[in-house]
């Protein structure tokens, strides 16, 4: 297979790998290590979820690497999404976010946010509910349930909103724009179906949802928070820095 063939043929994977280039570039750029290491350990833990690709054939069928109903593609595609998330709440806090010089999500926060979220996603599967219907339904009950125990972060769950779907809009209109017929792997039924500028609405809404939800789920799960305002005595750190160290 020549590798415009192969360019041509696998956008999903394509896309994946470039846009993993891209946030490497971007944690690259970021000054402070503890910064990097919250984006890299964000997308990691958001992988083990690519697993649920696999219900989702009856909302879009991508051409994968070998044929597979699940490939390295979703792996990748859940790493992206997740560091993506987490960087949108970078863009957002600027030097107001309080986070760990080694940021590690707290297990038992993750489970107890997580495993109700994915057992949920499971049975509205089976009492029939579409695919996108579930992970969004999911997604946004979550959100609500993480605020009603920690309202506090409630402006990360906004930060997603603001900067995490516009951002996820472009690169989907960037991806139609260079795969024209790439949209074709999306079933055409509505609602998710529907294409409003050219997206499918299923994926303007699961942008937001997920938008509300990750950053929100990171901020739980990695205790992370912001400033008020910086401390008078961290001007000059935070000017080095761009960051309101935990403790200060």
């Amino acid at each position: 297979m020549t590798l415009p063939h192969a360019l041509g043929t696998y956008p999903y994977l394509v896309t994946g790998v470039l846009w993993f280039c891209g946030l490497l570039l971007v944690v690259r750029s970021l000054g402070l290590a503890s910064h990097r290491r919250l984006i890299v350990r964000a997308g990691l833990i958001m992988v083990p979820n690519s697993l649920f690709s696999l219900a989702h054939r009856d909302y879009w069928d991508p051409i994968r690497v070998g044929g597979w109903p699940l490939g390295p593609e979703d792996a990748l595609f859940a790493f992206n999404v997740g560091a993506m998330g987490c960087l949108a709440i970078l863009l957002f806090s600027r030097n107001r976010l309080l986070v760990a010089d080694q940021p590690v999500p707290h297990l038992g926060r993750l489970l107890a946010a997580g495993i109700p979220a994915q057992c949920a996603f499971v049975v509205a599967i089976l009492l029939g509910r579409s695919s996108m219907t579930s992970m969004i339904l999911v997604q946004l009950l979550a959100v609500v349930a993480l605020l009603l125990l920690r309202p506090d972060l409630w402006q990360f769950s906004a930060a997603g909103a603001i900067v995490f779907s516009p951002i996820y809009f472009c690169i989907v209109e960037g991806v139609f724009w260079i795969w024209p017929r790439f949209v074709s792997c999306w079933a055409s039924a509505p609602p998710w179906g529907l294409r409003w500028f050219g997206i499918p609405l299923g994926e303007i809404a699961w942008a937001i949802s997920f938008g509300l939800f990750w950053p929100l789920f990171a901020a739980f799960a990695f205790d992370l928070r912001l400033c008020s305002s910086r401390p008078s005595g961290q001007r000059a750190a935070d000017s080095a820095g761009g960051i309101c160290q935990a403790g200060s």
